[in-house]
């Protein structure tokens, strides 16, 4: 009977993974380009996020298919190589750590503004996003001193520093999707019923987009614990930086939709996303009333004359 092939456990959920990864890259480029071409009067800075993310991601996705192609391809049939870490993945480690961190600093930028400026909260977030830098740092630099995957994993450091990372940014997740949450509920009670609907719209999409960033943060954790002689929780970790850019431009892109969701726009304020990085109430179009009067002269003999006046008397504003 032919014994296993040590490339199927090792690397074969990675392979999938980073197929799906490169799917949802796909996705990125996409929102990225339905972005440029509707939003042409957002803020510079929120351009250039948006352009400096699809950039990152393209590096990420590069290396991601470089260290795919290094086990698979370069080394094909030594399967010795298999126990050493390619220097690719340190990064990919650390271009997903850019990424997940200028995401998670719009979301606490959201925060800021939805909170009042509530200082301790958006500090404690803050700061739990900068734990999550140092971890992702750390591992990007144990990926380089430990030139084999058995020595990476044996080294204590190691788990903490890939645990420490996807737990801190679940947390930050957690809590963003959480506060968001609390404030939308009460300023929902400060607008018309009407508007209940956009905003119950941007609370379940905070809730799914960080639920899922979550889940994921904690499934790669599991699996680094569980799955010790196979890659499967680096894809995961992989397909993490995807969802973080595609979460970002989906809050971004969804600004039309939860716009369009009003069925009479006048009735009723709008709840949105700002160009500034805020949420803002839109007070609704006051519609306008023209009156025309025109005037017809007819003479003795009952025929109509020539001069006659159109005269345009703009009526007040309904209110």
């Amino acid at each position: 009977m032919a014994s296993e092939n040590p490339a199927a456990s090792f690397f074969g959920g990675m392979l999938i993974e980073i197929m799906i990864a490169c799917v949802l890259y796909g996705i990125t480029t996409l929102q990225s380009f339905i972005y440029f071409q509707k939003y042409h009067n957002d803020a510079p800075s929120l351009k250039f996020m948006v352009a400096a993310i699809w950039i990152l991601e393209t590096v990420h996705t590069a290396f991601c298919m470089q260290v795919v192609y290094s086990y698979l391809i370069n080394n094909f049939g030594e399967f010795e190589y298999f126990l050493q870490v390619n220097w690719g993945v340190g990064v990919t480690v650390i271009t997903e750590v850019v990424i997940s961190t200028l995401v998670q600093a719009f979301y606490v930028k959201r925060v800021w503004i939805m909170s009042n400026k509530a200082t301790l909260l958006t500090a404690f977030i803050a700061f739990v996003t900068l734990c999550r830098i140092g971890f992702g740092i750390g591992s990007t630099i144990l990926s380089y001193h430990f030139p084999q995957w058995l020595s990476f994993r044996a080294h204590e450091s190691s788990l903490v520093t890939v645990s420490g990372g996807l737990g801190a940014a679940a947390l930050v997740d957690v809590l963003v999707a959480l506060t968001l949450s609390y404030y939308l509920t009460r300023a929902r009670n400060n607008w018309q019923r009407g508007s209940n609907s956009r905003i119950n719209l941007i609370m379940l999409y905070a809730v799914n987009s960080g639920a899922i960033t979550a889940s994921a943060s904690v499934l790669s954790v599991i699996l680094y614990a569980s799955q010790t002689h196979s890659l499967v929780f680096l894809g995961l970790v992989e397909i993490q930086g995807k969802l973080y850019a595609n979460s970002f431009l989906g809050s971004l892109n969804a600004r039309s939709h939860i716009r369009s969701k009003a069925a009479n726009p006048a009735q009723y304020p709008s709840f949105e996303f700002s160009s500034n990085g805020g949420f803002r109430g839109a007070a609704p179009q006051v519609p306008k009333v023209e009156v025309f009067q025109q005037t017809i002269v007819t003479n003795d003999m009952g025929e109509q004359e020539n001069d006659f006046t159109m005269k345009n008397l703009k009526g007040g504003e309904l209110v």
